[in-house]
């Protein structure tokens, strides 16, 4: 008996475990490794492409609900279209923003490197202000390439840093109006019907000859705009290799080997040359501010070291002799044209400010009163900490509460509709559900889901 026992085929009656199955498809990013790996906006638009929907269908039924962010995603009312135009530029950046739209692609796609795709392992050595563009900029030699060849149309990082105007591969000037007469719109980073390659607002093909630039610029001016292109695109080229942590502690042993190598070494000397405040070169040195990266690039360039040694060279390590000192070019200085600040009427803005937190309806945010009163938040913030605090609180607030009462509004369609459906003797699956729900794709937010499973175990009908 044993003997026949020992004879028979053992079968391992244990399930074997299925791969998990992302929710959307795991396209690949393009340009890895390279100064053109993609940015992450392009990659969301590529992804609306590849599932045959808008730009704006997949941003609200697949993104929003995992965002949790209330100026967004608040289910009564629709906030996208100024998102686009104000804020779509902190989704390639360094901040809260890119991190958050970064992990929730990479919850739905099941890949883990969505974050190379934006400035975010830059965060420690780059600050947000005018770090990226406000709006699009694109090479058209690059699109009829790319067309050409048959291969996917993208927009790079690279394109979205401000400091960079032209193309590193074609050296021609990136453009910022769609080419054709009856359009010249200048186009937001993203807008609901956006495609590749594409004008948003006539929809028509941006790969198409471009007209003689009409500029004038140097020879030396040339030089500039290439090393800048090139010293970028180095850094963003290592987004996905980076061996370090990026650090900022080679910039006063940088400023120090300059000014050795200065004639005329002076902070205010240094400061002029490179279109700085002494203030802000002191602050430099001292480690008090982190520069802006068009500000750092002149440092760099005139000192003859890439942005990439200048973050990743151990802190101490800096070889001032073989720095090549170099004039800068005569290039535009940002802050000629940078507005002056306006005398603020501190009376009048007080009394204002004191009457649109007492009576007015519904609270607007700051930064819609301070583009009433044509100051900015910080200048506001600055004079009148207090006002300015409550008037934040009251807005956050009043949104917050009417977001709580449109979720229990959300929640009692929910409860309706399961009661309908189970009166009906059928079970009230999640599709069911959604099919007489006002809003359907809401049963995708996580709360509405945990709130649909919680009602089906107290009615004893969880499968």
């Amino acid at each position: 008996m044993n003997n026949l026992l020992d004879s028979c085929e053992v079968w391992d009656l244990t399930l074997s475990a299925y791969p998990l199955h992302s929710r959307l498809y795991a396209l690949e990013p393009l340009g890895v490794g390279t100064p053109h790996i993609e940015s992450l906006t392009s990659y969301m638009t590529r992804m609306a492409v590849s599932h045959s929907v808008s730009f704006r269908t997949l941003v609200i039924q697949e993104l929003l609900p995992l965002l949790k962010r209330d100026y967004l995603s608040n289910p009564f009312g629709n906030s996208l279209g100024s998102f686009w135009i104000e804020a779509a530029r902190a989704l390639n950046g360094t901040g809260a923003l890119a991190r958050d739209w970064a992990q929730v692609l990479e919850h739905l796609t099941l890949r883990i490197d969505l974050q190379f795709l934006t400035l975010l392992p830059w965060a420690a050595v780059l600050t947000q202000q005018r770090l990226l563009r406000i709006a699009r900029a694109w090479c058209p030699d690059c699109f009829m390439e790319w067309q050409a060849a048959g291969q996917p149309i993208y927009e790079p990082l690279l394109w979205n840093v401000s400091a960079v105007s032209l193309c590193l591969r074609h050296q021609q000037t990136l453009l910022e109006q769609c080419p054709y007469p009856d359009c010249h719109a200048t186009l937001p980073l993203l807008a609901s019907h956006f495609r590749p390659g594409y004008c948003s607002k006539c929809l028509r093909w941006l790969g198409v000859p471009r007209d003689p630039p009409n500029l004038s610029w140097t020879t030396e001016q040339w030089h500039w705009q290439i090393w800048a292109a090139e010293t970028v695109g180095e850094m963003v080229s290592h987004n996905m290799d980076l061996t370090v942590t990026p650090h900022t502690g080679n910039i006063p042993d940088l400023i120090a080997a300059f000014r050795e190598q200065v004639a005329d070494s002076s902070v205010q000397n240094l400061a002029e040359r490179l279109h700085l405040s002494r203030y802000t070169l002191n602050a430099w040195k001292q480690g008090r501010q982190v520069p802006q990266i068009e500000s750092l690039m002149r440092l760099c360039y005139c000192c003859g070291i890439s942005l990439y040694d200048l973050f990743t060279l151990r802190s101490g390590t800096l070889n001032s002799g073989k720095l090549k000192i170099r004039s800068l070019p005569d290039i535009p200085n940002p802050t000629r044209n940078r507005r002056r600040r306006i005398p603020l009427d501190t009376v009048y803005i007080q009394q204002s400010l004191e009457a649109i937190l007492k009576c007015e309806q519904p609270p607007p945010s700051m930064r819609a009163v301070a583009r009433r009163l044509n100051h900015s938040p910080r200048e506001l913030r600055e004079y009148f900490p207090e006002l300015c605090r409550a008037i934040s609180s009251r807005y956050k607030n009043y949104y917050q509460v009417r977001a709580e009462r449109k979720m229990n509004q959300l929640k009692n369609e929910v409860r309706r509709a399961i009661l309908e459906i189970h009166s009906q003797g059928l079970y009230p699956s999640s599709n069911k559900v959604r099919l007489l729900l006002s809003e359907p794709a809401v049963m995708r937010d996580p709360a509405i889901s945990r709130f649909w499973h919680e009602l089906l175990q107290e009615m004893d009908l969880e499968e």
